[in-house]
C-alpha cells in the first residue's frame, strides 16, 4: 500500500517560494507587477505545459459562474491559469503542505487570491460537500495514488449531476516494465502508475460515463514541455 506521506515527502521543497521570488527577480521581473505568464516556468511544470491546461479548460466548459476542483493542484499554476482565463472559482487539493503554502502566496502575489483556494488534504477523502462543483479535473495524481475506485467515487461524490471531470495522466499502454526512478517515484514500490484500462473501470464503477478518451502522447514531444 502507498503511503501518502511518503508521496507527500516526495515532493516535498523547502523555500519553495522564496526561490520562485529569487527566480523573479533574476529574470528582471518585478515583484510588484508579477502575472501568471511570469510563472510559466513553475506554473506549467506537467506533460504539455499550458497547451494541456487550456485542453483540460476546453473540455470543462468553463465560466464565471462555475466553481471547479483542482486534484493534486500541486502549486496552484493550473488553477490560476483556469481562473484567470475564465474567471471562474477554482479549489484545490494538495497532499504536500509546503505546495499549499507556496500556491498560496503565489495567489496573492498575482492577484488572485479571491479566485483560487488551496488546501492541504486527500483526494481519498475529499474535504468537500457532496455535489459542490461544477467541474474537476486531475494533472500526473493518479500514478501516486493506489486505490483508484475510492479516488474516482470521492470525485463522484463532489461533482454535481451533468459535469465534467477531466484526467490527464501518465498511463501505461503495454505491460513493458518502467525503470526507476521516475518524476513520480523513486522505486516501484512507490508507484501506482496503471494501464487506460483501469482508470476506465474505476470510472465506471465509480457512477462516470466516459464521453472521449484521446491519447495526448504528442505533448510530450511539444516544445512547452
Amino acid at each position: 500500500m502507498i503511503d501518502e506521506l511518503k508521496v507527500s515527502a516526495h515532493y516535498s521543497n523547502t523555500d519553495l517560494y522564496k526561490k520562485i521570488e529569487n527566480g523573479l527577480i533574476e529574470l528582471g521581473i518585478s515583484l510588484d507587477s508579477v502575472n501568471i505568464e511570469n510563472l510559466s516556468l513553475v506554473d506549467d511544470f506537467h506533460i504539455g505545459g499550458v497547451t494541456a491546461t487550456q485542453f483540460i479548460a476546453d473540455h470543462l466548459n468553463l465560466d464565471r459562474e462555475k466553481t471547479i476542483l483542482d486534484i493534486g493542484c500541486g502549486i496552484g499554476g493550473p488553477a490560476r491559469y483556469m481562473a484567470k482565463m475564465s474567471e471562474c472559482m477554482v479549489h484545490g487539493i494538495d497532499l504536500t503542505q509546503n505546495y499549499i503554502e507556496t500556491g498560496i502566496q503565489l495567489n496573492a502575489l498575482v492577484g488572485l487570491d479571491d479566485k483560487v483556494n488551496l488546501k492541504q488534504g486527500s483526494a481519498l477523502a475529499l474535504p468537500y460537500d457532496n455535489f459542490s462543483f461544477g467541474g474537476a479535473y486531475m494533472i500526473h495524481v493518479g500514478m501516486n495514488i493506489e486505490r483508484k475506485n475510492q479516488l474516482m467515487a470521492e470525485v463522484f461524490r463532489v461533482l454535481k449531476e451533468g459535469n465534467n471531470f477531466v484526467l490527464f495522466d501518465v498511463m501505461k499502454i503495454t505491460d513493458e516494465a518502467i525503470d526507476y526512478p521516475m518524476p513520480w517515484a523513486e522505486k516501484i514500490e512507490e508507484s501506482a502508475v496503471d494501464k487506460v484500462q483501469a482508470y476506465e473501470t474505476a470510472l465506471g464503477e465509480a457512477g462516470f460515463r466516459i464521453l472521449d478518451v484521446e491519447d495526448k502522447n504528442q505533448f510530450f514531444r511539444n516544445d512547452d514541455c
